[in-house]
């Protein structure tokens, strides 16, 4: 049974009775909530802007106790339920000073706790009609659940305990920018976000700073709470599926000199590359539209741990015969990982993908007695041919139950090809012998696996 169907069946079976695991709807938050107000102040919010660039949810929820998370929202624009919970608990003194939040980033979700991180600027009107600079705002809380709580139901706490902190640090007039920069009233109540207020992290040009990073934040200003060009341990995984990845682990020095391994830290970079820690595992950051990705194992994500403890101890022997087949808890998936939350979860293309869209690892490998001079190998035609030697390997991932073409393209000679549908069950391997009657062969699962397996060792 292939992966996905797995994952979406895991998820299938724990939902509430009579719910349908793919009828995946919208989540509608209650507007955020904190106990008492605060007292009435000398500055205030006035008007809250939304220059978020996506504005199409706030986040992902999980709804009930299902595996596969929703979109999350509020009834009413962002800017009138923030507007209304200012009004409401953060209120100005007479002739108080209104200020202008410009929010550029808001995202809830769970890690698995409840978690939400603001992003945005303060802005005080001036004389001249135009708005200065006064105060930058950028934070991430997280909340603990009690045990029979469920993280969703305490995002609105979680959210408007972060919105206070982002009202007081307006109010703070002492910690205020001394010469914050003046815009122009069009500037500043603009509803799309500017180039200059994006967070370092989230530069399209981002390279992170070599060090050691101890917390979100840390992250996102690029600024690693130790910076240093950390001594990294990297060596590649000896597996065919995990092939063309490395296994990092960094390191530190202690004061009396002895080299151990620097496991309480958030993340590292080396100056190339962020590597985002979870559990006890480091895994390499790739940009993705507004967020990120990586590839970790499958028992990483706390969902599909839960949902696999949940079937080992069911009674039900169906229900056992899949938690029996469902992939092994190192088995390799594509996470998402959230710049503003910190969280991370199984994407959704790992879970219950289109069918067209399905991942899929194609690989071509030539034996080490393969000899010869390198072959190029092409997936499909108008595609960029990759070069194969002897004794290497190359990867694909073609899309899922659709027919391929692969050509080899020999240094003299016609090329030769071979048609073949992968799938997303399992790898698909293809031996390469350029100088066979038959130049690419299909092999079995197992001898392909194996077969690249020693060429990684």
């Amino acid at each position: 049974m292939r992966f996905s169907i797995l994952l979406l069946f895991l998820a299938c079976s724990i939902s509430l009775p009579g719910s349908f695991c793919l009828a995946q709807g919208i989540h509608y938050l209650p507007p955020p909530q904190v106990k008492a107000p605060a007292k009435p102040g000398a500055v205030y919010i006035a008007r809250v802007v939304d220059a978020r660039p996506q504005r199409t949810s706030v986040g992902w929820v999980g709804q009930s106790t299902s595996l596969l998370p929703v979109p999350t929202t509020f009834r009413t624009k962002l800017s009138a339920v923030l507007q209304d919970f200012f009004t409401q608990y953060t209120p100005g003194q007479a002739n108080a000073v209104p200020l202008v939040l410009r929010l550029t980033g808001l995202e809830v979700g769970e890690a698995p706790d409840a978690t939400a991180g603001v992003v945005g600027d303060f802005y005080a009107p001036q004389p001249d009609s135009s708005y200065r600079l006064v105060a930058h705002f950028a934070q991430m809380v997280t909340q603990p659940t009690s045990f029979f709580g469920h993280a969703t139901a305490n995002i609105p706490a979680t959210l408007g305990l972060l919105l206070m902190n982002a009202a007081m640090q307006g109010r703070d007039q002492v910690r205020w920018l001394q010469a914050g920069p003046s815009y122009p009233a069009a500037y500043v109540l603009a509803s799309e976000l500017h180039p200059t207020e994006v967070l370092p992290a989230l530069a399209p040009d981002f390279q992170p700073q070599a060090g050691f990073y101890y917390t979100l934040e840390e992250f996102w200003r690029n600024q690693p709470g130790e910076p240093s060009t950390p001594d990294v341990e990297a060596r590649p995984y000896l597996s065919a599926e995990w092939a063309g990845d490395l296994e990092v682990k960094p390191y530190r020095r202690t004061a009396d000199g002895q080299r151990v391994p620097a496991t309480a830290i958030w993340g590292f970079s080396d100056g190339r590359n962020f590597y985002l820690r979870l559990n006890q595992n480091f895994y390499k950051l790739e940009r993705r539209g507004q967020g990120f990705i990586f590839y970790g194992r499958v028992g990483d994500d706390p969902a599909f741990r839960a949902a696999a403890a949940a079937k080992r101890n069911s009674s039900n022997s169906g229900l056992l015969f899949a938690a029996a087949a469902a992939p092994s808890l190192e088995r390799r998936a594509q996470f998402s990982f959230s710049p503003l939350t910190g969280s991370t979860s199984l994407d959704q293309g790992a879970i219950a993908p289109p069918l067209a869209t399905r991942p899929t690892h194609l690989f071509v490998y030539r034996p080490r007695n393969a000899k010869g001079p390198a072959v190029r190998i092409r997936l499909a035609a108008g595609q960029p041919a990759q070069e194969l030697a002897a004794g290497e390997f190359l990867t694909f991932e073609p899309a899922s139950d659709q027919p391929v073409q692969v050509y080899l393209l020999p240094e003299a000679g016609p090329e030769a090809s071979l048609t073949l549908t992968p799938t997303a069950e399992l790898p698909t391997y293809l031996e390469c012998r350029p100088a066979a009657a038959t130049p690419l062969r299909q092999v079995k699962d197992d001898e392909g696996a194996a077969a690249v397996t020693r060429l990684v060792k």
